[in-house]
């Protein structure tokens, strides 16, 4: 039996603990430059650094869950945020001021039946999921496409297809000035980093949009 099981984990390898990078932020309306200007934010929420190389970002589309796109090269520290976005922040369309670690344009975030999975790997070749967020019904479970606010999480260990696992930015940080739009796109705020460091699991009685209110 000890010989199968050791045979199981060089085949999948598991990890040692749940995986901690999740979806943290989304802006799935655009902005008022673009409504293609649209990003997603993922947050090493554990306290060792991960490679994201071959991970990979699906949608919901007519046609079912397909890929979006695959990060090719990228490492995110524990306690970072990790900024993935149509456009480079110095493109006439783009009211960022904070600098994407990937520009692609496969990013596309319908603004109805939203839902986002991420994988560590291709999910073709079986690779586990390791977070999901919105859940593909309606319209997405916070943000307003009017007023230009994003998708902020506020429940980092709960399940991102829940209502509950997220809010409306009442905040802004990391836009170009005079921007009204309101969110915080790859700031990550003071004193969550220490705390993810020392306690991992604290973060879910902190919540993200909670923390970012406070600075």
């Amino acid at each position: 039996m000890r010989i199968l099981i050791l045979a199981l984990l060089a085949v999948c390898p598991l990890y040692a603990q749940s995986p901690s990078v999740v979806f943290s932020e989304i802006m799935w309306m655009g902005s008022s430059a673009s409504s293609a200007d649209e990003w997603i934010e993922l947050y090493n929420a554990g306290s060792t650094q991960q490679n994201l190389q071959g991970w990979t970002i699906t949608r919901l589309t007519s046609q079912g869950e397909e890929a979006m796109l695959t990060i090719d090269e990228g490492i995110i520290e524990p306690g970072q945020a990790f900024l993935i976005a149509n456009y480079a922040a110095d493109h006439a369309n783009s009211r960022l001021a904070s600098t994407p670690q990937i520009v692609s344009a496969a990013l596309s975030l319908p603004n109805n039946r939203l839902q986002l999975s991420l994988y560590a790997g291709s999910p073709k070749d079986g690779a586990p999921l390791i977070d999901s967020a919105d859940d593909g019904s309606g319209v997405p479970l916070a943000g307003d496409s009017t007023l230009k606010k994003s998708m902020v999480r506020i429940d980092f260990t709960g399940d991102g297809s829940k209502e509950s696992s997220w809010q409306t930015a009442e905040t802004a940080s990391g836009w170009d000035p005079n921007s009204a739009e309101m969110g915080t796109p790859g700031v990550v705020p003071h004193g969550i980093t220490e705390t993810t460091k020392t306690r991992p699991t604290s973060i879910e009685t902190i919540g993200w949009a909670k923390v970012k209110r406070k600075h």
